[in-house]
């Protein structure tokens, strides 16, 4: 519900703050006393564009901010929160457009700027404005079926077979690519067979590749460690010069010394040692020479076996874990295009279970919407009859129509306005003063079904009379119950419903006209009522 409106630089509007209540607001004022701007200010509030025509003669700026209270719109609370605004639930939502004199504007809800596209979708949600050009809505054939399907109840079931037929779709084009990609899936199956059959028959092992190496690099350099190996042997063990035979042979010196002086008894144990250690060697550099393998027929095959792993890791991965996890995505894709086959049938078998529940959601839908249409026809003939109308006949159509997300319905209007003539497409002609009459009639039998909170009517009582005014306030007064609603009239007949009355004039202020708008009290009122009911005196 809309709580306040400030108004700041707006047309004639220098600063003003409104004050809405629940039922039915009215606004009045002489023509040209600054209505269009309360009308202007809600469009901008409501996510329209914004023109620096609207900034009131040498302001830099323009401002409108609204407070609502949105504790009956719990969607709503949920679009802020995915929008990253914050909000209390138990505070009211503020939302204010500010426009410069160049025409730049800026959009804030609870003081976070946001784009004009959320504010578009918040203001959906908060209000619905019904000017005299709203009409044109009944002009359209796609209207007159939401107008249906709201009155009916059938959002859920518009929703559930929206839903339903998306899928329907996506499963159709899933299984048409499919189909068509049948040479392509032979050329992949290809592909795939040539590429595993490579892996298979190479087999690598993680790991291989440096454990080949080390081998291969033994091989290679096998002349090289013999010839190595034999050169510290004959150094140790040789007959020519034996480090470890001379040193054997000096070992009596050294115990002959230990006798004269025992204090050498240490290092000769370490002399000792070290023959011990160097024959140690020696046995090891023996054993080592005799395990050395000169094998070129070997070499040639862990080159070949190196090779063979390199190209892989060229073609599939860096290294032979990337390889084997290469084999395995292949595995994968071959075993999906190889079930093609049975996955075609699959999609086929549940396209037609989902073309089938379609059907009958559809079905439903159609029956239901037959139904909704019966009751909306009497309900809105008994509404246009009291409208000053009294031999009105008013038909809702439907006709199959090529399936869309809505169904398979094309709902359509017609107007019969007097006995004997034709009925008439809403969508063709009809005067303006009969689709007035049209559009509040709806807003009357969609009364609590619609879910905006706040409707407003600028003069939708234009093109009709004053007799007809009568029930017109009447009409809104009772769509006010259900709804808060902010009326713009010239009507005395219809602002004598009011709940709230609102005066908006203009005055000068330093040479300057400048519009004014206050609540009006019980006093006022009267006075504004009678000043109303002198200016329409010669319509009534």
């Amino acid at each position: 519900m809309l709580k306040e409106l400030h108004i700041t630089n707006i047309i004639l509007v220098e600063s003003a703050k409104i004050t809405f209540q629940d039922g039915l607001n009215v606004i009045t004022g002489e023509t040209g006393a600054g209505k269009s701007a309360v009308m202007q200010a809600l469009s901008l509030i409501a996510g329209s564009r914004s023109d620096a025509g609207v900034i009131r003669k040498d302001a830099e700026k323009g401002s409108i901010e609204a407070i609502f209270s949105i504790d009956a719109i719990p969607n709503l609370i949920q679009i802020l929160e995915n929008a990253g605004i914050e909000h209390n639930p138990e505070e009211d939502m503020i939302v204010r457009r500010e426009i410069s004199s160049v025409g730049k504007s800026r959009a804030f809800i609870n003081n976070q700027m946001v784009q004009l596209s959320l504010l578009r979708t918040v203001g959906d949600l908060l209000m619905d404005l019904i000017g005299q050009h709203a009409n044109q809505n009944l002009r359209t054939v796609d209207h007159h079926r939401k107008l249906v399907d709201v009155f009916g109840n059938l959002e859920k079931e518009v929703s559930e077979f929206s839903d339903s037929w998306a899928k329907e779709n996506a499963l159709a084009q899933k299984l048409e690519a499919l189909i068509n990609s049948e040479a392509q899936r032979l050329r992949d199956i290809e592909v795939c067979c040539m590429e595993l059959e490579e892996l298979n028959e190479a087999s690598v092992k993680e790991g291989e590749d440096e454990i080949l190496f080390a081998e291969y690099s033994l091989l290679v350099n096998s002349e090289d460690l013999v010839q190595k190996t034999n050169s510290l042997l004959q150094t140790l063990t040789g007959e020519k010069q034996s480090v470890i035979s001379a040193l054997n042979r000096q070992k009596a010196a050294f115990e002959g010394i230990i006798k004269i002086d025992p204090t050498l008894s240490e290092a000769e144990k370490s002399y000792q040692n070290v023959i011990l250690e160097l024959q140690e060697v020696a046995y090891t550099l023996t054993a080592y020479q005799s395990r050395i393998e000169y094998n070129p027929a070997k070499i040639q095959e862990l080159n070949d076996r190196l090779t063979l792993i390199n190209n892989l890791k060229r073609k599939y991965g860096p290294t032979i874990l990337d390889v084997q996890q290469y084999k395995k995505k292949i595995e994968d894709k071959l075993e999906n295009l190889e079930n093609a086959d049975a996955q075609i049938e699959d999609l086929k078998t549940e396209l037609s279970t989902l073309k089938t529940t379609n059907n009958d959601l559809s079905t439903r839908l159609s029956e239901k919407r037959q139904q909704a249409a019966k009751t909306l026809e009497k309900a809105l003939v008994k509404q246009l009859r009291s409208l000053n109308m009294p031999k009105v006949e008013f038909h809702v159509e439907i006709h199959n129509q090529k399936r869309s997300r809505t169904g398979d319905d094309l709902v359509e209007f017609f107007l019969q306005p007097n006995i004997g003539e034709h009925k008439i497409p809403l969508k063709e002609s009809a005067s303006g003063g009969e689709l007035s009459r049209v559009l509040l009639a709806l807003q009357t039998v969609l009364s609590g079904k619609e879910k905006t909170p706040t409707l407003i009517f600028d003069e939708i009582d234009a093109n009709i009379g004053g007799e007809t005014a009568v029930v017109v306030g009447e009409k809104l007064k009772e769509i006010g119950r259900k709804h808060q609603v902010l009326c713009i009239t010239h009507f005395p007949q219809v602002a004598k419903q009011a709940d709230h009355h609102i005066q908006i004039a203009k005055t000068e202020k330093g040479g300057r006209t400048v519009t004014q708008i206050q609540l009006l009290s019980d006093l006022k009122r009267q006075q504004e009522l009678e000043r109303m009911q002198g200016g329409k005196l010669a319509e009534v």
